[in-house]
């Protein structure tokens, strides 16, 4: 006959059987969304910017896991703007680009939360959330921002984006946005704006896939 600690350690089995066999069934009977971005609604030209896509290094596509992935460049009159969108259907491939410019050499001296205004006109209606780096590297300064987008809003916290795809909509996954521009240390501002200015324009465009109808992912 069992004694007292093997009869707790089989009901806790039991238990956890029972538990993880629901999550089977709610898991397996609610097929996944399955959606493919090609951020063909993301404009080619924003105010006084035209952009020019940039081929995709397919190795990093593989390496981050990507479902979808857009690189491009906007050169304006104040200066150039460089634009990764990166989507991936699973929180785990969602990565933070923070730690990303130190790996390249570049020291950062400011890190912080700003919030911009959606577009006019786009049906969004609340804030963008992102985090705006400026970063230095021997003679050269550059503004980074990035921000993440999940089913519903934004979020400057990585952390916080792998908590709202993962608790979001099965198969939804999530936007990385990481965006550059050269920094004058003289007018910081001017970058901070060029650098929004794009960001808030493509992101209606950028989001547009998961207004339409997913398909069920294959098992």
């Amino acid at each position: 006959m069992p004694t007292d600690s093997r009869r707790y350690l089989i009901a806790a089995a039991l238990v956890l059987l029972l538990g993880s066999g629901g999550e089977y069934v709610r898991v397996t009977r609610v097929p996944p969304a399955a959606y493919h971005p090609t951020f063909a609604e993301v404009p080619l030209s924003i105010g006084d910017y035209q952009g020019k896509d940039v081929p995709i290094d397919e190795s990093i596509y593989r390496f981050l896991a990507a479902s979808g992935m857009l690189e491009r460049r906007y050169e304006g009159p104040e200066g150039g703007v460089q634009m990764t969108i990166l989507y991936a259907s699973d929180w785990r491939s969602v990565h933070s680009p923070a730690g990303c410019f130190p790996a390249q050499g570049w020291e950062i001296v400011s890190d912080d939360p700003v919030s911009y205004d959606p577009p006019r006109g786009s049906g969004i209606t609340s804030m963008l959330h992102a985090r705006l780096l400026r970063l230095h590297k021997d003679d050269k300064w550059l503004m980074a921002m990035f921000s993440f987008a999940y089913q519903g809003g934004t979020t400057s916290d990585w952390s916080d984006e792998g908590m709202k795809v993962a608790r979001g909509p099965r198969g939804a996954g999530g936007l990385v946005f990481t965006l550059s521009t050269p920094l004058d240390p003289r007018d910081p501002q001017a970058s901070v704006k060029r650098i929004g200015t794009v960001f808030a324009t493509a992101y209606p465009g950028a989001i547009a896939f998961w207004n339409q109808p997913a398909t069920p992912a294959a098992h």
